[in-house]
């Protein structure tokens, strides 16, 4: 009498491959999903920095009998010349003491960020030693700098909060990248920058969602599509006609009711 035996069915080549096509399938419609919702944590903990470092900044104006603080100072000397070797601070440096840790100035989508240290070195000068990297760039126009040629002192005087007539549509920082004049665009219709270190080096970054993020002096911070519209107003001087102040992506300096791109 034979021993009874045990047989066991094992997959067909042709089962293992529906399979392995349906668990593909569902890895291209998930894996998408899984991107947009890291994109989405991203976005918002970047939305979160912008917010903390516009209070910050915003403690300082109190702090500075409601000045804003200039874009740049020279550490060495009474004038900030290019190609003198002198150490700057910056706008970041001067609001550093009222932040946690400079890491609020680096994007999640965005590391490790604009490298300013690199950029000062371009053009002759140093950093401060307390600040490298921020996925963030200023508004020239609120952030002044009187102490660089060729505008000095009287002609590029520090921006008081009084002189902002619409706080809430006046921007601060926003999601950036550095450009310098022979890089491609971050969109057709931007300028070439015309040197190392301006408004135009430093446009709109569109990298949340086609997106940007963007503080504004009333403290709030808002994502604003790629082309969206800012209101305001501001006289461009080289027409006498009224224009807006902000074009996005390529433009976030100025002041409504002041002159655009400062």
């Amino acid at each position: 009498m034979r021993n009874a035996r045990t047989h066991q069915r094992g997959f067909t080549l042709i089962e293992l491959l529906v399979v392995i096509a349906i668990i593909a399938i569902l890895a291209a419609i998930l894996f998408p999903v899984f991107a947009q919702a890291r994109e989405s944590a991203r976005q918002a903990s970047c939305l979160s920095n912008l917010r903390q470092f516009a209070l910050a900044t915003l403690q300082y104006v109190q702090d500075y009998d409601e000045l804003f603080p200039q874009s740049v100072y020279s550490m060495d000397a009474p004038i900030l010349i290019p190609f003198s070797n002198n150490r700057v601070f910056t706008v970041y440096d001067a609001v550093a003491p009222y932040v946690k840790n400079n890491d609020i100035l680096v994007c999640p989508s965005s590391r490790p960020g604009i490298d300013f240290e690199a950029i000062l070195q371009t053009v002759g000068l140093r950093g401060s030693g307390g600040f490298r990297y921020a996925s963030y760039a200023l508004n020239f126009a609120v952030f002044q700098d009187p102490a660089v040629p060729p505008g000095l002192f009287a002609d590029d005087p520090v921006v008081s909060l009084a002189q902002i007539q619409d706080p809430v549509n006046t921007t601060m920082f926003f999601d950036s990248v550095y450009k310098r004049p022979n890089d491609p665009p971050i969109d057709p219709n931007c300028p070439r920058p015309s040197w190392l270190f301006g408004w135009d080096n430093f446009p709109g970054d569109p990298r949340h969602k086609d997106g940007i993020n963007i503080n504004f002096v009333d403290g709030h911070a808002k994502w604003y599509r790629r082309n969206a519209h800012i209101p305001g107003k501001s006289i461009d001087p080289s027409t006498g006609r009224e224009v807006d102040t902000y074009t996005l992506p390529c433009d976030l300096s100025g002041i409504p009711g002041g002159r655009p791109n400062t």
